[in-house]
């Protein structure tokens, strides 16, 4: 029954986005500016094939707002570390504990808003064959446990990735780097799961 409930409530919840976005593409299309953002290439997430670093992290923003598991996990390997904020020495956790948060996330909350912005990207120093990635996001991420109570968290995030042994990008070393004025981080938001 309250499955039940949940999965209602999820859909009124899609209805109204639905709704909400639908009414800003119209004043988008409305609009005179012709200096707004670049339209994008077809395509896009979930990305087949993980070639270049930005494609996991933008797989991984679409499996947040999809609460898609499967597709998260992909975007890891069993080498994962999440360092959650503020930052703490030797306080990471790794793949199973990042799974086990976002099963009960993703069975339990109604909707996930995730935004990135920023294309920072450079080779991490302490990589001694070259190959591994610093890709830096801007992110707010919202968690709507149902239409009225959920967790806010924005800031940015660190993400060092690097390709695996066929050559397919994946995230290694997550770094949180949430405003702590905020009264979540990141990395708090999937411990209360």
């Amino acid at each position: 029954m309250i499955k039940l409930m949940r999965s209602e409530r999820r859909k009124v919840f899609a209805l109204a986005s639905a709704i909400v976005s639908a009414l800003l593409i119209v004043v988008a299309c409305t609009s005179t500016d012709t200096t707004g953002p670049e339209v994008e290439p077809q395509g896009g997430p979930p990305w087949a094939a993980i070639d270049s670093a930005w494609k996991v992290i933008e797989n991984l923003r679409y499996a947040y707002i999809t609460m898609d598991l499967e597709l998260y996990m992909s975007c890891f390997r069993d080498d994962f570390e999440f360092w959650p904020a503020p930052a703490q020495q030797d306080s990471f956790w790794g793949y199973d504990i990042e799974e086990q948060f976002h099963q009960n996330m993703f069975d339990y909350v109604e909707i996930i808003e995730l935004q990135f912005w920023g294309d920072t990207e450079y080779s991490w120093s302490g990589d001694s064959t070259g190959q591994s990635l610093v890709l830096i996001r801007f992110f707010s991420l919202k968690v709507y446990i149902d239409l009225f109570n959920g967790f806010i968290a924005s800031g940015n995030a660190c993400f060092i990735c690097r390709p695996d042994s066929i050559g397919e990008w994946y995230v290694w070393k997550w770094f949180d780097q949430s405003e702590t004025k905020e009264i979540s981080t990141w990395g708090g938001i999937k411990a209360m799961f």
